[in-house]
Order: structure tokens, then sequence, then C-alpha cells
């Protein structure tokens, strides 16, 4: 197959379309002789058509496409079916249907609308060859085609519920399928040119004119994907062959991106910096390190443009100087013929390094605009201009960057075929890895403020969608009521009509749309702002397609004001390129195309910490909103470098002057920065359609940024002052006489421009706090917010902020603060990681220390900076709400989010569930949602296990959650939208799954918190609060006093980090303490008796026995794993699971008198089998994820231990508990909010001549008591003969086990009042992995639940001790 593509868009790869949509079945059953009369059939159409008197719509339409549409076998259709419920007409030309049945269906309703949800594509029909992206200027032809399919597909997407989701736009000559489901609707289409591929005159000329083989290819492609069948699943295979296609162009998409990923991370990147250290040995390792990163860029920047023809590859030129055939198909021969390239020539080197100067200069005689934009200027990056690298390295890296390595041979990477998203991807992994130098090996390794070595940093296409939809359609949707509202206003009035359109004109929602300012604040390789442009392009789009509808037919024709000004910045273009000669395809100039520049010069904004992450997100916007002939938009206003979360508001700046007694320093500086805001103004009206204007940006800003330097630069050394936490008198001292002026003018030394005057003590202490602050700046990179986007804020001298973005959104990171040693000796010096103790990483860190090694320099500088910014964070007073505990980034972020969004604003953020579940996040949650701020909480699994896919995040623990969470800092108008346990965006549609939670249904649900409960459905809700309404809160403190309905206290004993220096390991207990056995898990020695370490994972429901501890130690993050105990093991009395430590007897704290306690599982997740397990276990050391409930008073604690216990394990109680645990933990925030039958409940309940607590007593006495070690217990319990000796523990009985649970359970149904049999049903049903391994075990029944079922009906006939046989 060739590989000129003989289709336009990128709905479908090309790597489909030509190569492995020969491999699908519908390929291979389409014969000849099918295609041959399809191929005979259309032709004749066309030999019929008169093609040279231009035929108008109305024949093109009647004449040529419906023929041709009944030959791809559409024979049922509606003609001109309005789509409008009420008002002004909108009509697409025609619906097309599957079947005769389903057409009659649709005739079944009267209203033309509703027949759209039984159709399968929307036809729209244009005259012969009329350009589909653009107004022709002529009457009748105001809206582009493309925007009328556009406002179709969004309409029939509200109007039937996304059932009905294709349109196919044609012209007679050009077939265009569109999916309202693709990223970006209007720019992921995909087209063929039926003329062309019929070979009709003036449609298959040229250099690239299809061979007689490619057009036949083509033809059948056309056939495949425009025949009806293509649109309707058929046989066993539920998905449709259009479904099918874009699977396979995801698949390949995501194994291209992978394998380029690990290509340019483990051999691109550093051959490219070894190269550049040989030929510049003088040059500073940082600057080698950018150096080869912006050469990648660039590299990335021209594949991506070439196989996207958006260089003017086809003018031959080009080609001659490009990098497809003289650089990366010779590379190809050559290597196929394994050829020898020379270590010192640098042939490759010499192409690619006149065409970045050619892409950045123009050069008009290969018809190539200049393009500029930065990445490719010679003085910016002065070492990529001095340096020659041979053609050995040179081919390696083409090689790699071009060709996948197949049994086959080289496979050519086509570009056109990655978003821009993922190549961002491929590349954000490096900006953390820097480069350093020992002796003469120079290696790539984490920088020392690397949290992580690589990862995944890839946020899944539909997840970003679900966060850009949520967040800004309700924007959208207000600017476009406004303007509805003022077409009522109007339509009262008496003005004249071309008076109405006039006003009409100032609120044009399209023109509004503009003005929206969205800011990612953690925008990494831009994934999100690109994205976001082609959200607020295809809004735009839309939006200038309904104001034109709507505006009423009598008051004249309404013409949105954007469609002049797309056509002024067209003709710019088109007239600089006839003047200049550059080869420009006047199709790559639609309006959508120019829209999207104007979008992303206005509207998009986004911050990072990491410069380089600036620069490939620049490149990753550049790229999708390239205009040919244009240059690169200016971006350097937008797209800022700096951290998010920490630099100083202008007015905190002013007070921490005054606390040195000069109040009045920023007064100037703030004044000139003020002025700056007029300025950024001028540099987002400016459309950078041509070079002049892309230099008059670049001027422009540069005044800016020398307005707004001064109070930038003391701002920032204020702020690290603030971090540095001087408390030594004379660095105080220093400090005030700094700001004095006595040292010079505090804004120059602030500057940079002048020095400290330093003679005198102070200020020689003053000059150590200036170099450590200058330091801190230099690697924290504060971004102070207002004076960085002056004009998004005004009044910077008020305590309270006026302005902000409109929204906010993104995919913060997730990592904590605090330094995490696993994670950071991994990749550095993995034996360090590995050592399966806190105590025994920290005397490894010691060890380094003491050897004076460089990794432990780094290693104290990297934690006291985290140490340093979580203080800040706690004391800065930025988060006051989401600072406490162990802080984590993304949590710093949500409250940043809703500081520097307007009041009105939305953030979307895709965060960690915990935002809405974890204890430090609850006083914010609680405000968010039970103040009505809440607009939506999506709460997904990370795996997708139900779909048999890959996790949304693979580096991230499958049983992890996260969600969407979109917010505002006022209320919004109606209830939150929610769902949890999602494993993909499509659920939301299922109205059963996603439901609306209101202030007051937070409150009721999580009195102390107001977190969010997880609920799986609407019943789940109804269950609840049934649950709830019989049943009190374990604590409630929702009063401001704690309020108890069982008289326990919570308690931990051990930190299994914190503590680790009092454990001993049985070898060690033998070796160190030579340690004695006393029998029963208990060691004496010299020093005192051992005890057993019990941890969470040893424990299960009534089993104190489940499991003993195995030590991995190879496992960095999880050493200690579960090591099965056999039923035969647990039968026997006398057994005790094996710990990983004992700790001493004296360290052990129960209070006097008790033996044993209640102990549950801290680990759970509401995905595990069972998530609240508890148990009565014996006295032992007990770790901080087992923590224990101990008496407030002994005596009672003996008569009520049991009850609790039983509760807890409850079924009811812990399809709750799943219902509030987000992440992976039973935090006693959330137990203390289970709700607890009361005790006077468990005594008035009768069930025939026995109490509720009768029944409970006897069944959690059988189940806790089965050996030796818990017979303290059973004496408390008065299981006692008539001598006072403990009873022999009963019998480990599987069977008799899951009866007596069973009985539990029916008692606390009918104790919570859920009594209706469906209902304990599906309570049963939400456990799925017990229903699953029961069906196994029991031959297709769930015993569990017919035993409840079974008990249900003996309770409630008052006989509790009746036989249930099933």
């Amino acid at each position: 197959m060739s590989s000129e593509i003989a289709s336009q868009g990128s709905l479908f790869t090309s790597d489909f379309l030509t190569e492995s949509i020969q491999d699908v079945s519908e390929w291979n059953t389409l014969g000849d002789a099918d295609l041959d009369q399809f191929s005979e059939s259309i032709r004749g159409h066309f030999d019929r058509f008169p093609i040279s008197q231009s035929p108008n719509e109305s024949q093109t339409e009647d004449d040529l496409i419906w023929p041709i549409l009944e030959a791809l076998g559409w024979t049922e259709s509606l003609r001109q079916q309005n789509l409008s419920p009420k008002g002004r007409e909108d009509v697409p030309d025609g619906l097309l249907f599957e079947s005769v049945e389903t057409k009659a269906k649709a005739n079944g309703f009267p209203e033309e609308w509703k027949r759209y949800e039984f159709g399968r594509a929307v036809v729209e029909s244009k005259r012969w060859a009329r350009p589909l992206d653009r107004r022709s200027g002529r009457r009748g032809e105001e809206t582009a085609p493309s925007t009328q399919m556009l406002r179709y597909l969004r309409r029939i997407d509200d109007i039937t519920g996304g059932s009905l989701r294709w349109g196919i736009l044609t012209n007679g000559s050009k077939w265009r399928l569109y999916f309202s489901g693709a990223r970006s609707v209007s720019e992921q289409f995909f087209e063929l040119d039926i003329a062309a591929i019929l070979d009709l005159p003036g449609h298959n000329d040229g250099l690239f004119a299809l061979n007689e083989a490619d057009r036949r290819h083509w033809l059948k492609v056309f056939l495949l994907i425009f025949r009806r069948e293509a649109f309707v699943p058929a046989g066993a295979d539920p998905r449709t062959f259009h479904e099918k296609a874009l699977e396979e162009g995801k698949f390949y998409e995501e194994r291209v991106a992978e394998d380029l990923s690990n290509k340019v991370f483990g051999e691109v990147f550093p051959d490219l910096v070894r190269a550049i250290v040989k030929a510049a040995p003088e040059a500073d390792l940082q600057e080698v390190r950018e150096a080869a990163l912006i050469l990648l860029y660039r590299l990335l920047f021209i594949l991506y443009a070439e196989d996207r023809d958006l260089l003017p590859v086809k003018d031959t030129r080009y080609d001659d100087y490009g990098l497809r055939n003289k650089v990366r198909l010779d590379v190809q021969e050559r290597k196929d013929k394994n050829d020898v390239f020379s270590e010192t020539a640098a042939r490759y080197w010499g192409a690619v390094a006149d065409l970045f100067i050619a892409i950045d200069q123009g050069d008009a005689s290969i018809g190539l605009p200049p393009y500029n934009g930065g990445l490719f200027d010679q003085e910016r990056h002065a070492i990529l201009t001095n340096i020659r690298i041979p053609d050995a390295v040179m081919a390696r890296v083409i090689d790699a960057l071009s060709f996948e390595v197949t049994p086959d041979g080289r496979k050519y990477i086509n570009y056109r075929n990655l978003s821009v998203q993922q190549l961002g991807s491929i590349y954000e992994r490096l900006l953390e890895y820097e480069v350093t130098r020992d002796g003469d090996d120079i290696t790539v390794q984490p920088n020392i403020f690397a949290r992580k070595g690589s990862g995944s940093y890839y946020t899944p296409d539909d997840l970003v969608q679900l966060i850009l939809t949520e967040t800004l359609e309700p924007l959208v949707e207000e600017r476009k009521r406004v303007f509805r509202e003022k077409i009522a206003e109007l339509g009262q009035g008496e003005l004249p009509d071309h008076r109405k359109i006039g006003q009409l004109k100032r609120l044009d929602p399209a023109t509004a749309l503009l003005d929206l300012k969205i800011c990612d604040p953690a925008m990494g390789s831009g994934h999100f702002l690109v994205s976001l442009v082609d959200f607020m392009a295809d809004q735009v789009i839309t939006a200038m397609a309904e104001a034109e509808l709507e505006a009423p037919e009598e008051w004249g024709d309404y013409i949105s004001p954007l469609g002049e000004r797309i056509d002024t910045i067209r003709n710019t273009i088109l007239a600089n390129a006839d003047e200049r000669d550059w080869t420009i395809d006047e199709e790559q100039l639609d309006d959508r195309h120019i829209i999207r520049r104007m979008v992303l010069k206005r509207c998009i904004y986004g911050v990072d910490k990491n410069p380089m992450a600036v620069e490939l997100a620049k490149v990753a916007l550049w790229l999708h909103t390239f205009t040919v002939g244009a240059p690169l938009s200016f971006l350097d206003h937008h797209l800022r470098c700096g951290d998010s979360l920490f630099g100083s508001w202008v007015k905190k700046g002013i007070d921490k002057a005054a606390t040195y007694g000069t109040p009045l320093l920023l007064h100037e500086p703030m004044k000139r920065a003020l002025r700056a805001a007029s300025k950024m103004q001028i540099v987002e009206g400016l459309t950078d359609a041509e070079i002049a204007e892309a230099h008059r940006s670049a001027d422009v800003f540069a005044e800016v940024e020398d307005m707004t330097a001064p109070l930038d630069a003391l701002l920032k050394l204020i702020h690290a002052i603030d971090w540095l936490d001087i408390k030594d008198k004379a660095g105080k001292a220093a400090l005030k006489i700094f700001f004095d002026g006595q040292f010079g003018d505090p804004l120059d030394i602030a500057l940079g421009k002048k020095e400290p005057k330093t003679k005198r003590e102070e200020g020689q202490r003053f000059a150590e706090i200036l170099g450590q602050a200058r330091l801190l700046i230099a690697e924290e990179n504060f971004l102070n917010w207002q004076v960085t986007f002056p004009g998004i804020w005004s009044d910077w001298e008020e305590d309270e902020l006026t302005g902000g973005f409109h929204a906010v959104i993104g995919n913060p990171p997730w990592d904590r603060m605090k330094l995490q040693q696993i994670e950071w000796f991994a990749e550095r010096r993995p034996e360090i990681a590995m050592a399966a103790r806190a105590d025994d990483r920290k005397k490894m860190i010691a060890a380094l220390e003491k050897a004076d090694d460089p990794l432990a320099q780094d290693y104290a500088k990297a934690s006291e900076r985290a140490e340093a910014g979580t203080r800040m964070a706690r004391k800065g007073g930025d988060y006051p709400l989401l600072s406490g505990g162990d802080v984590n980034l993304y949590s710093l972020f949500v409250e940043r989010a809703m500081t520097v969004v307007k009041q009105d604003g939305l953030i979307g953020l895709l965060v960690p569930s915990g935002i809405a579940s974890d204890k430090t996040a609850a006083p914010f949650f609680k405000g968010v949602a039970t103040e009505g701020r809440l607009k939506a909480l999506y709460d997904f699994e990370n795996r997708r296990t139900r779909y048999e896919l890959k996790p949304f995040f693979e580096d991230v623990d499958s049983r992890f959650k996260f969600c969407a969470f979109v917010a505002s800092p006022s209320p919004t108008e109606k209830a939150a939208r929610c769902a949890f346990f999602l494993q993909a965006v499509s659920e939301l549609a299922d109205p059963e799954v996603c439901f609306s939670l209101s202030a007051e249904d937070f409150a009721r649900v999580n009195p102390n918190t107001g977190t969010a409960p997880i609920f799986r459905s609407k019943r789940d809700a109804d269950l609840t609060t049934l649950i709830y309404g019989n049943a009190v809160p374990l604590v409630d403190r929702s009063s401001g006093t704690e309020v108890k309905s069982w008289p326990v206290k919570y308690a931990t004993m051990f930190h299994m980090t914190n503590d680790s220096g009092l454990f001993r390991t049985r070898k060690e207990l033998e070796e160190q303490e030579a340690a004695y056995p006393l029998g029963g898990n208990t060691f004496g020695s010299a020093s005192g008796n051992w005890l057993p370490l019990y941890v969470g994972r040893m424990i299960h429901q009534f089993d104190h026995r489940a499991a003993s501890v195995e030590v991995n130690e190879s496992n960095l993050h999880n050493a200690a794993l579960s090591g099965a105990v056999s039923e035969e093991q647990k039968a026997d009395p006398n057994f005790v699971p094996t710990p990983q430590y004992w700790v001493p007897e004296s360290e052990v704290d129960l209070p006097s008198g008790i033996e044993w306690t209640i102990a549950f599982r801290d680990i759970a997740r509401a995905t595990d089998a069972r998530t609240m397990i508890a148990t009565l276990a014996p006295k032992a050391g007990f770790g901080n994820k087992a923590p224990l409930l101990l008496p407030e008073d002994v005596d009672t604690y003996r008569l009520c231990a049991d009850l609790i216990v039983a509760n807890l394990n409850s079924l009811a109680l812990d399809f709750v508990a799943r219902s509030k645990v987000h992440s992976t933990s039973v935090n006693w925030f959330i137990a203390e909010q289970f709700p607890m039958i009361s005790p006077d409940k468990f005594e008035s309940v009768r069930f025939g001549a026995q109490s509720a607590a009768e029944v409970v007593r006897q069944a959690v006495l059988e189940l806790t008591y089965t050996s030796h070690d818990i017979e303290p217990f059973a004496r408390d319990m008065g299981y006692v003969d008539a001598a006072g000796t403990v009873k022999p523990p009963f019998t480990w009985d599987e069977e008799r086990r899951l009866v007596l649970r069973a009985k539990l359970d029916a008692v606390f149904f009918h104790l919570y009042g859920i009594t209706d049999r469906d209902d304990i049903r599906y309570i049963y049903s939400t456990f799925p992995i017990v229903e699953r391994e029961e069906k196994a075990a029991y031959g297709g029944k769930y015993r569990s639940c017919e035993l409840c079922l079974a008990y249900m009906n003996a309770l409630a006939a008052g006989n509790p001790d009746a036989e249930i046989k099933i």
C-alpha cells in the first residue's frame, strides 16, 4: 500500500486505513465482485452528473448524494426532519435508518425531533465542491458546513441522550464522517475524496496522484466506512465496524507511544546528551540537558508537522531539504543494508541544522514561511548552533524516532497517528532527570528533588474530556443564556431590526467564549491545555452556528462578529503567501484552525514549576494549533514557569514589609506593575497572523516583564525569607536593617542589580541570608500569581482577592510533600530502598553520611526542602483547610485552585478520592458539600476489570481510587451529581449509577465530617438512610459535643515506622536478646518477656489467627506478606500464627484487669471481599494498622465487647462502611460515624424467649473462642464449668461458622429495620468476591445469603435456635 494517505482528518489512524484494515473480517468478506459492482454503480451516477455546470445544492443532493447513499445500502431514510422541539427550525438534510422496522418506530412519533433517537446517522448535503470548512460568502452560505454539522450533532446528542452520534457531511466529491464522541468533533473526522478515487478529470492530478492500486484500495475503504453495515453491530461482536476501527487506532497509538517513550528515555536522550558533551566539553551540564531536550522537541515538531502535511512536504522545492526524504528514509535504507555511519562526518546534522534555520526564519525559495516561536531560535539555544553531531549518533536517533523494528523489518512511524497529547507524555518523564558527570562517565539520573524515577504521566482522553465538560459547560451555557435572554428582551421592545441585531452582536456568545480565562496550574506537557483548545474551539464554532440560528429571521441575517475576524486573519495569511511565494494549501486555513489559534492566544493559561515542561507544553500547543503560513503563536504571556503552590500575594507582601518597618516599600513597584494589565490586553488582542504581529507580541510582553519585575523580585525575596524561617536575633536584626535600606536599595538588591554592603557584622549575616534566599528562589521558582498574570486580579492592596480565572482544570501531582525514602532511594541506591524496616534504612543513611557520600548530602537537602515546604504550607496562611496531616500536593492544588478561580467560577481537577473522604480533607470537603458548592464528584477505581482493560494509570495500584472533583467557591444552582466505583466514563450515562446528592444528604450520612459516602446507586443511598434511621453513630460530634453510643475509646499501640527500634525478628530474639520460647508465641529473656506483634493482615472477622506473616525482601514497598493458615491449623486449639516481629511485654499497654481486646483492620478497601474486619484478640502487641477499641470502664467492656464486635462485623454495617471508605484505610474518623445498634435496642428487641443480645453473645463466643490463647475472653464471658474452670475451645468448623455468621447477619438486618428480602439479596450482591467464592465452593449457591434469608424467617417466627438445613 502506498505511504501516501488519500484520507483527511484524524478520526481513524493511517495505519488502520492503509494496513491493518486488511486484516479485519469485513475487508476480507467484501469480494472483488462486490467492489466492482459498487464502483460501476457510483461511476454511473457521476457520468450522468453535470460537474462542469457547477450544480446547485438541490441537484447535487438529488442526483448524486442520495443515489450514492442508496448504493451504500441506505435504503431507509427521512428527509428534512426538524431538530428543534420549539422555536426556529433546525433541519438537517437527512436521517438514515438501519432498517424498515426502526424507521417505522421513528414514524410512530408525530414530533420530528423525537425520530432522531432511532437513526444511525444524520446527513448534511452541500452543492458540488462547496468548501466544507469555510463560509463561502454567497447568500444562504453564511455558515461553514462543518459548523452546521457540529451544531446538529450537539443538538442530536442532547435530544437522544447520545444514541445517535454519527454524521455524514458531503459536497458530492468529499465525503466526511463525524463522530460526536471524538476528543475534538471539529478536528477528528474522516474524509475521502471520491472524485479523486474515481480519477475524475481535475481531481487526481499532480505529484501525489493516486495510482490504480491505490484508488481501488481507497474505494474499498470508502465502501466499508460509509456503507450501512459499518454503523450497525453484526454477529457476536457487539461493536460496529467504526467502533472496532477506533479501538484499533487507540491500541496502535498506545503501543507506538509506549515504544517511543522507552526508546526516548532509554536510548535517544542519553545518546544525545553524550554527543553534546563530546561536542561541547566545556558546556555546563544543565545547559547540555536543556539543549538535548530542545533538540528532541525540535525533532518532534518536524516529525509531526511533516507527517501531518503542516510543512510543505508535497512541494518539490521542499522535499530535498525536509527531514522525511533526505534524513528519515535515507537512514532507513542504509540501516536495512547494515551500512556504516561515520563517527566524525555530520551530514545529517547539517541537513537538520539547516532545516531548523529555515523554519525559524523562513525560506521562500523552498516554499517555507517563517514560523519563529522561539523553539528554533538560534541565539536562544546557542549551544545547538555551535556544535556538530556525527552521523553515527544522528542515525541512531532518527532511526529510533522514525521506525518500529518488527519481524518484517523497519516500519515507518507516521506521527499523523499520534495525538499531541500522547507525544507530550512520551517526553514528560524526562523532565525530572538531570545530567551528571562521574569522571569521564556521563549519566542521566533523577534530580535530587525528583520524587520518583519514572511513571506514566498520561491522563486518558475520556477523563480529560470529562473534566473539561463538567467544568466548562456551565460557563459556556451561561454565555449562551445571556444571548437568548437578550433576544427575548429585544423582542418585547420597539427598536428597529438592524438595531436589535447590533445589540445582539455585543453579546455574541462565540465572542464571549473567547473572553474566558482557563488555567491548568500543573500543566506538565500541556495535555489538558491541548484538549482544552479543542473543547473551546468546538464550543466557539457551535456557538457561532447556534447564534445565527437563534436570532429571529425577521430581524435579518445574524452573522457572528467573529466571522469577520476569521476572514481577516485568513486573508492576511493568504496575501503574505501570495506575495512571498510560500506553499499553502488553502484548505488548511479553515475556520477551525483559525479559531484554535484565537482560543490559544486568549483563553489558555498554564503554569509549571519545571522550565522544560513549559517549553514542552509550548511545542504541544504549537503543533496542535499550527496554521500554515502563520508564525507560531506567542505564548510566553500565558504559559509561565513557577511553583503554583508557593509565592506571595501582593497584600501579604505589603504586610510582611510593614513588619520590618517599611510598609511603603512595595508601593511604587506595585503601581508600575498594575499598569502592565493594559499591555497584557494588547498582547492577547494580537492575532500573530504574520511575523510582525508575533514580534510585536514579544516586544509588548517584554515591556510587561520589565514593569512587573521589581514587584516580582521583592515578593519572591520576602517569600523566600519566610521559607528560611530566620529565628536568630542577629538574622532578624540584619533583615530589619536591610529593609531599612542601610545595606543599599532593597529593590536593586532584590533584582540582583547590586550586592549589599557587608562591611558591618550585620551585613555579613544578611549576605548569608540573601545567598540562601537567592538559591531558594532559583530552585523553588516561586510564583506570584497577581504579578505573573496582571489583569486577572484587581485591587491588589485589598485583603480579599478580586478577580481570578473563570475555571481551573487539570490533574495535579498526587505525591506527598514529605520525602518518601523508598521512592527516593529506589533509583539512586536500591539497597536502601529494599531495607525491610525504617530503622534499618535509617542506619544505612547514617552510614552514607559517615562515609561523606554525596548522595547523603543530596538526600539531606531534598528532605530539608520538603520539610520547609510542608512548614510553609501549614503556617503560610494560604492553605488553612488542606494542609493538615501528611500533606499531599494534590490537596494544596485543590485549595490553591479555589483561591485563584473567580467567586462564580469552577474548578475541575482529577485527584485522589481522598479529597472527599480523608480526615485531613474533611473540613474542606464538608464546607464544599454541605454548603452546596459541589457540582460533581465522580469516583473511579483505577482498575478496569469489568472491561478487561489495563488500569487508567498503570503505575498506580489498580485498587487506588481517584475522582473528578468539580466545585465552586459559591453555591451552585443544582444538587451535586455523584457516581462511585466507576470503571469507565460511559457508566455515567446510567441514571442508576449517576444520581444527585443534596447538601442535606451529605450532612445526614456523615454527621461529623460531611465527607462523601460512596453510593453505587440510588438504592444504596435509600438503604443507608434506612439503616441510619434505626441506629446511632458510634461517636456523634455533630452537635459540637462528643456523644458515644458505646463506652470505648480508640487507640493504637505501636507505630510500624516510628517504633521499629523496639521490634525483633525471631532470629534477632535468639541471637541478640538470648531469648527462649515460653509457648504460645511468647519468649522470655533476661530483659523480660516478648509478645507477638499483630498487624492488620493477621486478623479477620471473629478470627485472630487468620494469617501468619511471610517476608519477601525483594518487595520494596511491602516486604511483609500474608502467610496462609490452613483449616487444619485452625482446628488445632494450640496453633498460633507467626508474626514478623516481637515486642517487649513491658511496652504492651492494656488496661489493668483485661487480657484481651477488640482489634480491627485499618487497611481495607471498599472493593475487598469484606471491608470492616474486627475481632477479639489476646493480649499482644498491635501495629498501628491494627488499631484497638479499649474500654473506658473494664467491667462494662466485659459486658458489651462481644456485641460491639458482632455489630462491626455485620453485613449491614459493612454495606454502609463500603460507602465511606474511599481509599485504603478505615480511619477512626470514618469508623466513629458507623451506624451502631444502641445498647438498649439489643435488650428490647426479642426473638421468641431470647433477646437480640443473648442470640448475638452465644454466636460470638463460639466464633471467637477457638484456641487456648483467647481463653481469658471465654472466662470473662462466663464460659466455665461448675468448678470455675474455663471450658475447652470450640472446634473450628467452617460450615458451622458460615451458619453462625448468617444468623448474626439476620439478627442485625432485623435490628436495622431491613426486612425486605430483595433488599437483603441486593446487599449481599454488593459483596461480589464473597459471592463468587461461595458459588464456586457450593455448586452455584450463595449459601450465606440463603442461610440469612432462612434465619430472617426463623427469627421473625421467634425461633432463633432453629437448625437451618440448606
